[in-house]
C-alpha cells in the first residue's frame, strides 16, 4: 500500500477519534485503521513512522497507561 494512502487514512482516523481536548486514543485509531483495511503490525511503531504528522503522549495516571495521538498543529488547520 502506498505511503500517502496510509498517511491519509491515519489523518482521517485521528480526526474521527479526536476528543474535545484534541487527542485521540490510540486503541480507537487502530480500530478505525483496521476497518479501512490498513495493515500496520504494531500501532505505536506505525504512528511513529509519521513524525511530521502526528505527536503522541502517554497518560500514566491510568492502569494500564493509555497512549493518545493528535495531528501536529500545521495539519490541524487543514483538517
Amino acid at each position: 500500500m502506498e505511503r500517502q494512502v496510509m498517511e491519509n487514512a491515519l489523518r482521517e482516523a485521528i480526526q474521527q477519534c479526536t476528543n474535545e481536548l484534541g487527542w485521540a486514543n490510540l486503541a480507537e485509531i487502530g480500530a478505525v485503521l483496521r476497518k479501512k483495511g490498513i495493515k500496520y503490525g504494531k500501532l505505536s511503531t506505525f504512528i511513529s513512522s509519521f513524525p511530521h504528522l502526528v505527536e503522541t503522549r502517554i497518560d500514566n495516571s491510568l492502569t494500564p497507561p493509555v497512549v493518545y495521538a493528535r495531528l501536529k498543529q500545521q495539519y490541524q488547520a487543514s483538517a
